[in-house]
């Protein structure tokens, strides 16, 4: 579950923030959608917003906060602009970027699903998995003239502990013609 906030701007009158929730695998499957709107206190905490939705969503209880109240470490909170994010759980959040030459998208996510991956949407663009996801998109890269090859840009993020390994043997099948 990842938190977007891009409109989180105290409202003057009633001094509450609109937040925009999504959820993947799991917790979406336990909300029974990818995305919620709610309005919360504008000094509310990441936790206080993550106690609502437990308490709202009873099958997520003990699921986004551990029995100290700490926010678990599958969980990442990002504020408005990409790549401001917050490390919501122990685990430190990493990002990257990488750009594949001679393989397709279609190619890519099916070598992130044999990886643990699972696809959330029908085009294939997002694949998640377990303490981590990769975004996916198509082009095309001319490295010699005349010469034009397919090129997938992965952007991969989750925990750092999680991320490295997933990366390291994403390389190795996309780097090998082939799979």
């Amino acid at each position: 579950m990842t938190g977007d906030a891009p409109d989180a701007r105290p409202d003057a009158a009633s001094d509450e923030k609109e937040l925009e929730l999504r959820f993947f695998a799991t917790y979406r499957a336990a909300v029974g959608q990818k995305e919620l709107h709610r309005a919360f206190d504008a000094d509310a905490t990441v936790g206080d917003v993550l106690a609502g939705i437990e308490s709202e969503y009873p099958e997520l209880a003990g699921e986004l906060l551990d029995d100290d109240g700490d926010i678990g470490p599958q969980l990442s909170a990002r504020r408005g602009r990409p790549g401001e994010r917050l490390p919501a759980g122990r685990g430190r959040l990493m990002e990257r970027t990488e750009q594949y030459r001679g393989i397709s998208k279609r190619l890519a996510a099916d070598y992130l699903e044999t990886l643990g991956g699972e696809r959330v949407d029908p085009d294939g663009d997002r694949i998640e998995g377990d303490g981590w996801a990769a975004d996916l998109s198509e082009g095309s890269a001319n490295p010699a003239g005349a010469i034009e090859l397919s090129e997938v840009t992965v952007t991969f993020e989750g925990e750092a502990a999680v991320l490295s390994p997933l990366i390291e043997r994403f390389d190795r099948k996309a780097i090998r013609a082939g799979g």
